[in-house]
């Protein structure tokens, strides 16, 4: 699954520090991922909402469907509501567990600069 036009896996993987600069890249990583933690947390908030939209939407399909009409409109459009609601609901988890995944994929990345940037045992 490639992910296209995402900048802060770009901004996140796409840059090296240098050696003595492992300090001040990862001051840049964390304000990042600060950031990012709210923008997830906003669109957890705005899934959330559109969730309950499309099941209160649903629920009225079905409770003021129209008994007489000949074709079964209320649960069909019910049923798209439902559909459409958990496929906005599963895409924010995937984008959720992407930036988690970036995330961790970063903090290894600053443990791995710093244990090659750190004094070894033969200087002194």
């Amino acid at each position: 699954m490639e992910f296209k036009n995402d900048p802060v896996g770009e901004s996140l993987l796409g840059r090296v520090p240098q050696p003595g600069d492992v300090a001040a890249y990862r001051e840049s990583t964390a304000r990042l991922l600060e950031k990012n933690e709210k923008s997830v947390a906003r669109e957890r908030i705005a899934t959330r909402a559109f969730w309950i939209f499309c099941a209160a939407s649903a629920t009225a399909w079905l409770w003021f469907s129209a008994e007489g009409a000949q074709l079964p409109r209320g649960p069909f459009l019910a049923c798209i509501f439902f559909v459409w609601g958990g496929v906005e609901v599963v895409k924010q988890r995937v984008r959720e567990s992407h930036m988690g995944l970036l995330k961790e994929i970063k903090q290894l990345q600053l443990q791995v600069f710093e244990l090659e940037t750190g004094p070894r045992k033969g200087d002194s």
